[in-house]
Protein backbone atom coordinates (compact mmCIF):
# COMPACT_ATOMS: atom_id res chain seq x y z
CA UNK A 1 0.00 0.00 0.00
CA UNK A 2 1.41 3.39 -1.01
CA UNK A 3 2.05 5.75 1.85
CA UNK A 4 0.52 9.22 1.61
CA UNK A 5 2.92 12.12 1.58
CA UNK A 6 2.49 14.46 4.57
CA UNK A 7 0.09 17.37 4.22
CA UNK A 8 1.85 20.72 3.92
CA UNK A 9 0.78 23.91 5.69
CA UNK A 10 -1.90 25.94 3.92
CA UNK A 11 -2.15 29.72 4.38
CA UNK A 12 -5.12 31.83 3.33
CA UNK A 13 -4.92 35.62 3.49
CA UNK A 14 -7.90 37.89 2.90
CA UNK A 15 -9.16 41.31 3.79
CA UNK A 16 -11.41 41.85 6.80
CA UNK A 17 -14.68 40.73 5.24
CA UNK A 18 -16.89 38.10 6.91
CA UNK A 19 -17.82 36.68 3.48
CA UNK A 20 -14.37 35.06 3.35
CA UNK A 21 -15.17 32.88 6.38
CA UNK A 22 -17.17 30.45 4.20
CA UNK A 23 -14.25 30.08 1.77
CA UNK A 24 -11.82 29.44 4.63
CA UNK A 25 -14.26 26.85 6.00
CA UNK A 26 -14.18 24.87 2.74
CA UNK A 27 -10.39 24.62 2.86
CA UNK A 28 -10.23 23.93 6.61
CA UNK A 29 -13.04 21.37 6.48
CA UNK A 30 -11.38 19.43 3.67
CA UNK A 31 -8.04 19.47 5.50
CA UNK A 32 -9.67 18.10 8.67
CA UNK A 33 -11.26 15.29 6.61
CA UNK A 34 -7.88 14.42 5.07
CA UNK A 35 -6.47 14.23 8.60
CA UNK A 36 -9.24 11.74 9.50
CA UNK A 37 -10.92 13.86 12.16
CA UNK A 38 -14.48 12.63 12.65
CA UNK A 39 -17.27 14.78 11.24
CA UNK A 40 -18.33 15.67 14.80
CA UNK A 41 -14.79 16.67 15.81
CA UNK A 42 -14.40 18.57 12.54
CA UNK A 43 -17.58 20.56 13.20
CA UNK A 44 -16.52 21.40 16.76
CA UNK A 45 -13.04 22.41 15.63
CA UNK A 46 -14.54 24.54 12.87
CA UNK A 47 -16.75 26.39 15.41
CA UNK A 48 -13.60 27.32 17.33
CA UNK A 49 -11.81 28.42 14.14
CA UNK A 50 -14.82 30.43 12.99
CA UNK A 51 -15.00 32.20 16.34
CA UNK A 52 -11.26 32.96 16.16
CA UNK A 53 -11.59 34.41 12.64
CA UNK A 54 -14.64 36.48 13.62
CA UNK A 55 -12.76 37.84 16.67
CA UNK A 56 -9.71 38.67 14.51
CA UNK A 57 -11.90 40.59 12.07
CA UNK A 58 -14.15 42.29 14.63
CA UNK A 59 -11.79 42.95 17.54
CA UNK A 60 -8.26 42.59 16.12
CA UNK A 61 -8.84 44.59 12.94
CA UNK A 62 -11.82 46.62 14.24
CA UNK A 63 -13.79 45.51 11.14
CA UNK A 64 -11.41 47.64 9.01
CA UNK A 65 -11.75 46.30 5.45
CA UNK A 66 -8.30 47.65 4.51
CA UNK A 67 -6.64 45.33 7.05
CA UNK A 68 -5.93 41.67 6.41
CA UNK A 69 -6.21 38.44 8.33
CA UNK A 70 -4.27 35.29 7.64
CA UNK A 71 -5.32 31.77 8.55
CA UNK A 72 -2.58 29.13 8.48
CA UNK A 73 -3.39 25.44 8.87
CA UNK A 74 -0.35 23.41 9.97
CA UNK A 75 -1.14 19.68 9.89
CA UNK A 76 1.08 16.98 11.36
CA UNK A 77 0.72 13.33 12.28
CA UNK A 78 -0.11 14.30 15.88
CA UNK A 79 -2.23 17.44 15.56
CA UNK A 80 -3.63 20.34 13.58
CA UNK A 81 -2.41 23.82 14.47
CA UNK A 82 -4.42 26.80 13.26
CA UNK A 83 -2.78 30.25 13.36
CA UNK A 84 -5.19 33.18 12.92
CA UNK A 85 -3.25 36.43 12.47
CA UNK A 86 -4.65 39.95 12.44
CA UNK A 87 -3.18 43.44 12.62
CA UNK A 88 -4.46 44.20 16.12
CA UNK A 89 -2.87 44.46 19.56
CA UNK A 90 -4.12 41.08 20.81
CA UNK A 91 -5.74 40.28 24.11
CA UNK A 92 -4.64 38.62 27.33
CA UNK A 93 -6.58 35.34 27.10
CA UNK A 94 -6.47 34.86 30.87
CA UNK A 95 -8.09 38.25 31.52
CA UNK A 96 -11.32 37.30 29.71
CA UNK A 97 -13.99 36.51 32.31
CA UNK A 98 -15.41 32.96 32.41
CA UNK A 99 -18.95 33.32 30.99
CA UNK A 100 -20.17 30.28 32.94
CA UNK A 101 -19.66 32.01 36.30
CA UNK A 102 -22.88 33.49 37.76
CA UNK A 103 -21.58 37.07 37.73
CA UNK A 104 -20.78 36.81 33.99
CA UNK A 105 -23.78 34.87 32.66
CA UNK A 106 -25.50 37.96 31.28
CA UNK A 107 -22.34 39.47 29.73
CA UNK A 108 -22.17 39.23 25.95
CA UNK A 109 -18.39 38.93 25.67
CA UNK A 110 -16.07 36.03 26.43
CA UNK A 111 -18.23 33.21 25.09
CA UNK A 112 -16.14 32.66 21.95
CA UNK A 113 -12.88 32.23 23.83
CA UNK A 114 -14.65 29.96 26.34
CA UNK A 115 -15.91 27.81 23.42
CA UNK A 116 -12.42 27.66 21.88
CA UNK A 117 -10.95 26.50 25.19
CA UNK A 118 -13.63 23.78 25.51
CA UNK A 119 -13.00 22.41 22.00
CA UNK A 120 -9.26 22.81 21.46
CA UNK A 121 -6.34 21.28 23.37
CA UNK A 122 -4.45 24.60 23.39
CA UNK A 123 -5.52 28.23 22.89
CA UNK A 124 -2.95 31.01 23.12
CA UNK A 125 -2.26 34.49 21.78
CA UNK A 126 1.12 35.56 20.40
CA UNK A 127 1.61 39.32 20.05
CA UNK A 128 4.25 41.10 17.94
CA UNK A 129 4.76 44.60 16.56
CA UNK A 130 2.94 43.66 13.33
CA UNK A 131 -0.16 42.25 15.04
CA UNK A 132 -1.43 39.29 16.99
CA UNK A 133 -1.81 35.60 16.22
CA UNK A 134 -4.30 33.28 17.86
CA UNK A 135 -2.84 29.77 17.94
CA UNK A 136 -5.31 26.89 18.25
CA UNK A 137 -4.11 23.28 18.57
CA UNK A 138 -6.17 20.10 18.42
CA UNK A 139 -4.38 16.80 18.89
CA UNK A 140 -5.51 13.77 16.96
CA UNK A 141 -6.88 10.93 19.01
CA UNK A 142 -4.65 7.88 19.13
CA UNK A 143 -5.97 4.73 17.52
CA UNK A 144 -6.59 3.16 20.94
CA UNK A 145 -8.52 6.25 22.11
CA UNK A 146 -10.57 6.43 18.91
CA UNK A 147 -11.67 2.80 19.33
CA UNK A 148 -13.22 3.49 22.75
Amino acid sequence: MAEHSPLLPVTLTCNTDPRFIDLIQVVGGELLKHMCFTQEDGERIWLAIQEGIANAMRHGNNSDNSKTISVRFVPSAEQIEIQIADQGKGVDMESIPDPSLPENVLKASGRGVFLMKQVMDSVKMDVSESGSTLVLIKRRKGRKQAAN
